[in-house]
């Protein structure tokens, strides 16, 4: 797996916006979750004596992108109000 398909979990999940009060923390477990998921149907076999240290790192680049994409929003409902009101307001 490559960071480009973390990157499109976290988009995907940025745009889910059937939760709007969602803490910024159950938004990168679901989004590690997810992509650990995809990591294992993919063939993906993580050894149990690393298993801590994989999901750790994947945690850490989801943290980074979500930093990223949500830059100048002090909270993920905010940055969700602000990018798809559109759809929210009508």
């Amino acid at each position: 797996m490559t960071t480009e398909t973390l990157l499109k979990i976290v988009e995907t999940q940025l745009q889910e916006t059937s939760n709007m009060k969602e803490k910024s923390s159950d938004f990168i477990r679901k989004v590690v979750h997810l992509y650990t998921l995809r990591l294992i149907k993919g063939g993906t076999t993580i050894p149990v004596d690393f298993i801590q240290d994989v999901l750790e790192d994947i945690e850490n680049d989801a943290i980074e992108i979500f930093r990223k994409k949500t830059y100048g929003y002090l909270t993920l409902e905010e940055y969700r109000r602000h990018k798809f009101k559109q759809k929210n307001d009508n």
